[in-house]
């Protein structure tokens, strides 16, 4: 087909249940064009015909620029067309499959468009009944725009019409529209809650195997607002949108845009903390972790520098006691001038492996034996960088952190006296690697010991909290679906304590609840769907003519 009437049909751009939509070109007026065609079987079908030209004395009233515009309207060979404004752009249904992560700055600006589009729509008369994805529109400038308003009513049409079928796409449906009620604002505000949580989640609220099921799941099942980690705000819009309840939804399409706005300027001035974006239990878990690592750690130094003074006193007792009886056997053989006799005593004492160096040096400084050949003979100079540490029982203790071989040092060193004059003075070099290595090797073994704590502590805490964190959730979430008029919403008991109280008395609060609600409002039974027949199209777009009363 390549020319309809006066317009000449350059290509087909879209395709849905009932109808083609071709890219046409008007040589008259000399504009592009947008021209919907009924598809020729269905030209014989009073209904789908109906449909079709409904969308003409429907969307012939509209003029909004979130609105695809409808020009004119004809038919050609039997051929009905709808010629209307052509807009580069794509379906949202296509735009999401494209999409790898959508801003919530972006969501927003979708939806509040789309509710400018249903509050102009709203204001005059005219309910849409079948919002989704397929039915809405993104140019590539961002603009939003609303079509097909093929099953759309006006108020001004009888009930006998407005009840005699029930059409939309039941996974976009409202309860009240699913249980054969006649829809209102509200029930349009139902299906952009659905399409708001498609674009949030990336999946649709409720989603069965058969329209049975997904009516039933609709109807009575609560809306998961769980799975993803966006704004409280945005989920409170798009719970209230999904309320089953109509009463409980925004009153109009404007006071959602409202509501909208107001997300949208959250969104933009507040940049979350980091600790908002971190959940109670890790939160609670790092406090607990981090108090108690601190205390650990600091009693660990406490510890250790406490070990460090008690080795350190246990290595000066014994430096002191090793000089003493070094004393004692040389003092004599110093005192003759016996080298002979000083040499064997020396070499005697340096066996010791925790000996370093050992000096028995005369009252003018020369070293009369050494555990080193090489030294005898010179006059003994001390270390540049000895520490003192301490004076006791007439003996210096230095400490040398490091000699040449890199090993640790106790130097001593203590005069020897006979008839209280200075004839001499033993010079001790005591390795102190020992000692270091008790320090390391018990600093390890509690090192891991409080880390080990410190992981089994933090997995304690870690389960407690998360544990009385889901009560808390389960319970926040049974009061969120009372809250939504869920009155036989029922916790599971299984405990006794403190939580299995809470339990008790929430399960006592929902019954009393219903059983006022119930005696208040013999009406407050659940609606059920009558007896149907279910057609449905390929856009998932059904027709249920009733064959029972509707409740």
């Amino acid at each position: 087909m390549n020319q309809l009437g006066r317009y000449e049909l350059k290509e087909m751009i879209g395709e849905g249940a009932m109808s083609q939509v071709y890219k046409a070109y008007d040589p008259v007026l000399q504009r592009t064009l947008a021209i919907k065609v009924l598809k020729p079987e269905f030209s014989e079908d009073k209904e789908r015909l109906s449909f079709f030209l409904n969308e003409v004395h429907v969307s012939g009233k509209l003029n909004h620029h979130n609105i695809v515009q409808i020009f004119d309207v004809g038919s050609v060979d039997e051929v009905p067309f709808i010629v209307m404004e052509f807009v580069d752009c794509q379906s949202l249904d296509d735009w999401m499959k494209e999409q790898t992560d959508i801003s919530l700055d972006k969501v927003t600006d979708i939806m509040t468009q789309l509710a400018s589009a249903l509050e102009y729509a709203h204001s005059k008369g005219i309910i849409h009944r079948d919002i989704k994805p397929s039915n809405i529109l993104i140019e590539t400038n961002g603009r939003v725009r609303l079509t097909d308003f093929g099953v759309a009513y006006l108020h001004e049409q009888t009930e006998l019409d407005q009840t005699q079928t029930i059409v939309g796409t039941p996974f976009y449906m409202s309860p009240e529209q699913l249980a054969g009620g006649v829809p209102d604002s509200r029930s349009d505000l139902y299906s952009m809650g659905v399409v708001f949580y498609q674009l949030v989640f990336g999946t649709l609220p409720f989603e069965a195997s058969s329209i049975r099921n997904l009516v039933d799941l609709i109807q009575k099942s609560e809306v998961d607002l769980t799975a993803s980690k966006c704004p409280h705000a945005i989920k409170k819009v798009i719970r209230r949108l999904l309320h089953k309840k109509p009463t409980f939804r925004y009153s109009s399409a404007g006071e959602l845009v409202k509501q909208l706005n107001a997300v949208s300027v959250e969104l933009s001035t507040k940049d979350p903390k980091w600790s908002e974006k971190i959940t109670s239990t890790w939160r609670y878990t790092a406090i607990v972790a981090t108090a108690l690592s601190t205390l650990l750690v600091a009693l660990l130094a406490f510890t250790l520098n406490d070990l460090s003074t008690s080795l350190s006193e246990v290595l000066g007792s014994y430096g002191r006691m090793l000089v003493q009886q070094t004393k004692e056997q040389v003092d004599e053989a110093l005192l003759l001038g016996d080298d002979l006799a000083l040499g064997i005593t020396v070499e005697r004492l340096s066996n010791n492996d925790e000996i370093e160096y050992l000096y028995v040096t005369d009252h003018e400084g020369l070293i009369k034996a050494s555990k080193q050949p090489d030294m005898m003979g010179k006059v003994y100079r001390p270390p540049l960088d000895l520490v003192r540490v301490e004076q006791a029982q007439n003996v210096n203790i230095f400490q040398l952190k490091r000699d040449e071989h890199g090993n640790r040092i106790y130097h001593l060193t203590s005069p020897i006296l006979f008839n209280g004059k200075e004839i001499g003075a033993v010079v001790m070099g005591l390795s102190a690697n020992s000692v270091a290595d008790v320090w390391t090797r018990t600093a390890w073994a509690l090192g891991l010991f409080i880390l080990i704590a410190c992981i089994m502590i933090t997995a304690i805490v870690y389960y407690l909290c998360r544990f009385f964190t889901r009560q808390f959730s389960q319970l926040g979430q049974a009061l969120q679906s009372l809250y939504v008029g869920n009155y036989y919403t029922r916790l599971h008991v299984d405990r006794i304590d403190e939580i299995g109280y809470a339990k008790r008395q929430f399960n006592e609060l929902a019954e009393q609840m219903e059983t006022f609600i119930l005696e208040s409002d013999p009406d407050f039974e659940e609606e059920t769907l009558p007896e149907t027949e279910i057609e449905e199209s390929e856009d998932r777009t059904v027709v249920i003519r009733k064959t029972g009363d509707v409740k």
